[in-house]
């Protein structure tokens, strides 16, 4: 634990999509809300990362432990949603609407979890 109590991780959640803004910022905000559309009070979204050539964003979920992997897969579905791979390019190759889920641990919390 740390001193504050709080088991922390981040994700650093790779998508196929930096040109449309909207869409990158939509599936940003599906992460902090929950169920009912309120806001998630222990999860954040601490940087959004965008590059033009690649049309991919890497967006930085940092929340507790018992939190992120419902934040993350909002995002997710958001992403799926939104994200048409069928018109999508860039220069850099993607295997769909999300390519990769980093999960680092921040406090509190270690790999193995």
């Amino acid at each position: 634990m740390s001193r504050l109590g709080l088991r922390l991780a981040a994700c650093l959640l790779n998508i196929s999509e930096a040109r449309r803004k909207y869409i990158v910022e939509n599936i940003a905000e599906a992460a902090l809300l929950d169920k009912n559309g309120q806001k998630h009070p222990e999860v954040t979204v601490l940087n959004i990362f965008s590059d033009q050539d690649y049309n991919r964003s890497v967006i930085t979920i940092a929340a507790s432990v018992d939190k992120l992997g419902s934040a993350v897969l909002a995002a997710c579905l958001e992403a799926f949603r939104a994200i048409d791979m069928e018109v999508q390019e860039g220069i850099h190759p993607c295997l769909g609407a999300v390519d990769l889920i980093p999960i680092y641990p921040l406090s509190g919390v270690g790999v193995e979890e």
